[in-house]
């Protein structure tokens, strides 16, 4: 596995993952760490072993193609569903045996948005606000500066039955936030939302990643997170097939498209070259 090029010293610690010693830079324990992490839906198996480690304050791509296995990593890494073996590590504990703590200190954007459909944008605000563990004064106070960011206030009403896609996009990326949590899970989040949103929604991720808030995100609009993201890891069939620092990648003088695709064609069959149509 590639050196990571995180921002911190490296001080020699290491962490071995499929027999392979990786150099863990500046920390004795991993902030989040996947550990040999699978799961199978009976005979299918959506992950197989993935392990690596992200380091606090980092944005890592979550990259692979239709079926990958990055939206299973996701619920996984949400606590939404237990893995068949394995373990996910928060600063040395499993997140399964604190789910309580971890659910506390995440902020998760799901494909499927999971909102209440009956519920209205500020109705949605105020109850995950008040869940958290905010005063309603202060959970008044977060749902405005939400709404307003996001541009949500004329629909503040609007039930999510009725909503258009980017409004219940956009919505559940205010619930991810509404807690200040330390960990955010975006699956697809920057997908369906209009380009003026989409931009100051990387722009606040950005500095909220330089507070130390750790990112994990999921997409398939690799020029869209380019910018953005630390580091890509790219699985495919449930593997890690790819690890790697957008530093190096740049470097490299590819672009993250460029070693994508690289990485996905070496991994699979050839394609056929469809001269019948061509």
């Amino acid at each position: 596995m590639a050196c990571l090029g995180c921002r911190a010293l490296c001080v020699g610690t290491s962490l071995t993952t499929h027999g392979q010693t990786v150099t863990i830079h500046g920390m004795d324990t991993p902030f989040l760490e996947l550990r040999e992490l699978a799961k199978s839906y009976g005979k299918r198996q959506a992950v197989r072993g993935l392990s690596t480690f992200v380091t606090r304050g980092e944005i890592v791509g979550l990259l692979g193609p239709n079926g990958a296995g990055k939206s299973t990593t996701i619920t996984m890494l949400a606590g939404l569903t237990k893995p068949s073996s394995g373990d996910i590590l928060w600063e040395g504990k499993s997140i399964f045996s604190h789910m309580r703590q971890w659910r506390k200190n995440i902020g998760i954007v799901l494909e499927d948005l999971s909102l209440f459909e009956y519920l209205g944008v500020r109705e949605h605000l105020t109850l995950v606000g008040r869940i958290s563990g905010l005063s309603p004064a202060e959970t008044e106070r977060r749902a405005e500066d939400l709404m307003s960011f996001f541009q949500l206030v004329d629909a503040s009403e609007t039930i999510a039955a009725e909503a258009s896609h980017g409004t219940r996009k956009k919505l559940a990326f205010a619930l991810s936030l509404i807690h200040s949590p330390d960990i955010i899970l975006l699956d697809e989040a920057l997908n369906g939302i209009d380009a003026v949103a989409a931009r100051d929604a990387k722009d606040l991720l950005r500095r909220l990643s330089q507070r130390g808030v750790t990112i994990i995100l999921s997409s398939h609009v690799l020029d869209a997170i380019e910018p953005l993201i630390d580091r890509c890891l790219i699985i495919e069939k449930g593997l890690i097939v790819r690890d790697e620092s957008m530093r190096r990648i740049k470097d490299s003088g590819r672009s993250l498209e460029e070693a994508y695709v690289e990485t996905i064609r070496s991994a699979g069959p050839p394609i056929a070259e469809m001269k019948w149509l061509l």
